[in-house]
């Protein structure tokens, strides 16, 4: 367990002016395990990058602990806990970065983190197309052994959570403090990742969201896992800087092709163009893993639903927004007759009404 010792040490040093993730990153390369830093001098402090003023101050200026009984409130909570880059059960994956965050707060079951881990983000605004692939992919990929990787928040991340917690394990990583949850729409869910996942953040218990808090959160979404996906984004979007970040990583990148006419699917082919991967369902990217591709087949086959036979009228509809009176034309049913039936498909979950008419889910 870790000893407040060592961790007070550590964040003494991150409260240093001017010290950041990859400052702390470089000093911890630089010692054989965290532990070191107790027996370390200014002067190694000093070998290593550090600033003889801010070496000094690590040592001798007492104002550098304000604030550690944050943690030490935070540790003694049910479920709840901070961990150390370097020092287990902190992920491996994600410690093998130069900006690794140093602490790590938790609120929930770090099994999560004996499974291989996956990402997957995309829009805030998603089509029903999107939000039903999101949630069915991240189900199916929990059932298959992984824990899905995601960033809470609405749209594509809250079904990704959504769909992971139906069959198996999900990490949500907060742009805040582990116990402010962002958005409060959110809350329900969060509780429900809190008893059957893992919340998780670098920022300490009580921090606000911020805007420039996202960029950072997504870095780690993206370094502790080994590919992250992304389902309809915008060419100008926080998904496609994840993206980027796990392709700078040395992470997998998968992307969702959509509608060319749909304006969500251009980040997702501007991805595809740049080297992503395109895949179509959750076998595509455990293909893609090299992960236990005969079990998880048969853990895929065992999570899909049975086929139904698709409605006739179903086929007339496409799988974005068809008019009322393209579908009207394509199945030469009067409205009257047409209108009941649309309705009578949605009620079934074959069908959703969106602007401008309906679209196809499956």
């Amino acid at each position: 367990m870790l000893r407040d010792e060592l961790l007070l040490a550590w964040w003494r040093l991150a409260k240093l002016p001017g010290v950041g993730s990859v400052t702390l990153g470089d000093i911890r390369q630089n010692l054989s395990r965290p532990h070191d830093l107790l027996s370390c001098t200014a002067a190694q402090l000093e070998s290593f990058g550090l600033k003889a003023e801010a070496a000094g101050r690590w040592q001798n200026d007492p104002s550098l602990s304000d604030g550690f009984e944050v943690i030490q409130h935070w540790r003694s909570l049910n479920r709840c806990g901070v961990l150390l880059a370097g020092v287990a059960p902190y992920p491996g994956i994600l410690a093998s970065l130069r900006d690794a965050p140093t602490f790590l707060y938790y609120h929930g079951d770090l099994a999560c983190f004996s499974q291989p881990m996956i990402a997957m983000v995309g829009s805030r605004n998603p089509t029903p197309y999107g939000a039903e692939w999101a949630q069915q992919t991240a189900s199916q990929l929990a059932a298959a052994g992984l824990t899905v990787v995601s960033g809470m928040a609405i749209g594509i991340d809250g079904a990704v959570h959504q769909g992971a917690l139906s069959c198996g394990r999900t990490i949500a990583v907060l742009g805040s403090g582990p116990d402010v949850i962002y958005p409060q729409r959110h809350l329900g869910l969060a509780q429900m990742v809190m008893q059957k996942g893992l919340l998780l953040s670098e920022f300490a218990p009580g921090t606000e969201p911020q805007a420039k808090h996202f960029p950072s959160r997504n870095r780690i979404i993206s370094g502790l896992s080994l590919g992250t996906v992304v389902v309809e984004a915008a060419i100008k979007s926080g998904s496609l800087i994840t993206a980027r970040q796990a392709a700078e990583q040395g992470r997998e990148v998968f992307a969702l092709p959509g509608a060319v006419t749909n304006p969500l699917s251009h980040g997702c082919h501007q991805l595809i163009r740049e080297g992503a991967c395109l895949v179509q369902n959750a076998q595509d990217i455990l293909q893609e893993l090299n992960l236990l591709p005969e079990q998880a087949q048969t853990q895929l086959e065992l999570t899909e639903p049975v086929s139904a036979a698709v409605p006739v009228l179903v086929t007339q509809v496409d799988y974005s927004a068809t008019s009322t009176d393209v579908i009207a034309l394509r199945s030469a049913l009067p409205i009257s007759q047409l209108l009941p039936q649309l309705l009578d498909l949605e009620l079934q979950g074959w069908l959703a009404q969106v602007p401008g008419g309906y679209m196809r889910l499956k």
